[in-house]
């Protein structure tokens, strides 16, 4: 079960990222184009927050039954003092929480905005701070483009 849900938390980072640069595109470019909030932008912050929501699912179950993080929770001190395991118990967990939170918040914003450049200005200050902590925190461990399964331990 662990492999199958870390395969499927790995494959949605993929759309995730994708809608977050698709958003981030529309956003930035409705923001500064003074375009209007269409019903593609819509659409598009909906597809990012339901992978969002997906990958934290995905992910708090992982967190659960990670053979990293139970082996952290064993000795937290330790674990502390391994960059790895510290990475997967804590900091990983930690990014990815806030970025969701933002991403959730950009959204939620940008709905009651009333008008379209906030709308767009919104969404692309929320969810680009979201993109920059998700990219650091995955480039910190190479996980941007490699595979959470080819990590040791």
């Amino acid at each position: 079960m662990y492999t199958i849900l870390n395969t499927l938390h790995s494959y949605n980072r993929y759309l995730l990222l994708a809608a977050l640069v698709f958003v981030l595109y529309r956003s930035i470019s409705g923001w500064l184009g003074k375009k209007p909030y269409e019903k593609a932008d819509n659409a598009s912050g909906a597809a990012l927050l339901g992978f969002t929501h997906l990958q934290l699912l995905l992910g708090l179950i992982l967190y659960g039954i990670s053979p990293r993080t139970q082996a952290a929770f064993e000795d937290m001190g330790s674990a502390m003092k391994n960059p790895t395991l510290r990475y997967f118990a804590v900091e990983h967990m930690a990014a990815m929480l806030i970025a969701v939170v933002l991403i959730q918040m950009g959204r939620t914003l940008s709905k009651k905005a009333v008008d379209d450049n906030s709308k767009h200005r919104k969404v692309a200050i929320y969810t680009g701070i979201a993109a920059l902590i998700i990219i650091a925190t995955l480039a910190q461990k190479g996980l941007l483009f490699g595979t959470a399964a080819a990590m040791p331990g």
